[in-house]
Order: structure tokens, then C-alpha cells, then sequence
């Protein structure tokens, strides 16, 4: 099923992106305010729609390329912590949330891929501030266990199911309490690629806030993923 779905999205990225440019050109030649130009937006929106489903997947498809470990570095991982929770302060802000940064004075290095570790720690921090409910409150910690990196996302939102913890990382999976909200289920596949390529592991609890607990477990293992 998954290197259909990753040939599926591969061979209609091309014709996707010729679609949605003839839509703009019949949208730019269609009178301002006419009931074509607004159904030609509804249809642009679809097609914009269709292409962030597909970029996802090739998204998660190139993750799962081992090949891109030979980029990795040795890197500290408390300049990323912050950069993480400046970036995504005014939006908890905004939602009238607190967001906490608890860090030790350091913590052990990491091999790996910087951007991508801080898309896969973003992915989690904005699925927390967006389940979180205005008044609520949302933690990034860092932690120094035995000699490793351990990175933590707490939040005070509704939580995951434990019948839902393994499945949250499947493509397209969306749990039942977030039905409402806007996204495709594949946000936490990308950082599962991104934990899987790095062989970090991930974990799904609940937190002390009595939301989801998010653990990034930093103890790398390479050795049978090659």
C-alpha cells in the first residue's frame, strides 16, 4: 500500500500542477465578482487541497530515503529548543495558551539532521497548540536522561486515546477528537519518518497536565536500519 500511495502521488504531481495552472488562467480571464470567477475559486481551493495531500507524501517518501543520514552532524540541541519556543510562543499567545520552556543548563548532543529535527519537534508542538483549548497550557522540555536527549511536548488539551497511540502515526489517520480540525493525518507520519531516519524513538502518553505526553527519545540506534 505504500509504494502504491508513493507512486500514486509521483505520477499525478505533474498533471495536478498543469490543472491548477489552467484553472488560474480561466480564473484571471473570468469577470471580477462573477459567479464563475467564484466557483473557479472554490475549485482552485480543491486543487490546492489535493496538492498539499500529495506534497505530504512525497514528503514522507524522501524522508524514508536512508541515503540522507550522510548529511547528520553533531549538534546541541538547546539552541533548537529555544528557536522552537520563540517561533511558536506568539501563536500559543494568540490562543490564549501558556507555553512553557523548561531546559536544563545542557544537554547531550545529537547526530542528526537540524531542519528536520526541528520539523519533526514543530509538527508536534503545533498539533499540541492547536488541540489545546484557549486557557490551557503546553510544555517543550528538554531532559538529560543518563547521558541522552530526551525531548517531551505536554499539553493540557483532550489527549490521545491509548487505543489511538500507534495509529496517530499512520498516514491519513486523524483520532476521533480531532475530526473538527483543519489537516490531512499526515503530520505526525512526517515526524515518524523523521524519528524512524534518525532511529530515535517516539512515544505517545499522557501527560501530567492530563493531555497527550509526546516523548522524543534521543538514544540513537542505526544499526538494523540500514
Amino acid at each position: 500500500v505504500k509504494g502504491v500511495c508513493d507512486n500514486i502521488a509521483h505520477d499525478l504531481r505533474t498533471p495536478l500542477t498543469r490543472l491548477r495552472a489552467q484553472l488560474y488562467r480561466m480564473q484571471q480571464q473570468a469577470g471580477e465578482g462573477s459567479a464563475e470567477a467564484t466557483q473557479l475559486d472554490s475549485v482552485l481551493a480543491e486543487a490546492d487541497t489535493l496538492m498539499a495531500r500529495f506534497r505530504g507524501l512525497l514528503r514522507i517518501s524522501e524522508l524514508e530515503d536512508r541515503q540522507r543520514r550522510s548529511g547528520f552532524v553533531q549538534l546541541d540541541p538547546l539552541p533548537l529548543l529555544q528557536e522552537l519556543h520563540d517561533f511558536y510562543l506568539p501563536l500559543a499567545e494568540e490562543d490564549e495558551l501558556v507555553f512553557k520552556l523548561q531546559l536544563p543548563e545542557s544537554l547531550p548532543a545529537l547526530n542528526g539532521d537540524r531542519a528536520l529535527l526541528f520539523e519533526a519537534v514543530a509538527n508536534l508542538l503545533s498539533n499540541s497548540i492547536k488541540f489545546t483549548p484557549p486557557g490551557g497550557e503546553v510544555i517543550l522540555r528538554g531532559v538529560n536522561e543518563n547521558g541522552h536527549t530526551r525531548i517531551e511536548v505536554l499539553d493540557s488539551g483532550p489527549g490521545i486515546p491509548a487505543t489511538e497511540r500507534d495509529a496517530v502515526f499512520q498516514r491519513f489517520y486523524r483520532a476521533e477528537g480531532g475530526n473538527q480540525q483543519s489537516g490531512f493525518g499526515l503530520g505526525l507520519s512526517i515526524v515518524a519518518a523523521i524519528v524512524s531516519l534518525h532511529g530515535f524513538t517516539l512515544e505517545v502518553g499522557e501527560s501530567e497536565l492530563g493531555g497527550a505526553r509526546l516523548l522524543l527519545d534521543c538514544r540513537q540506534n542505526l544499526i538494523t536500519q540500514t
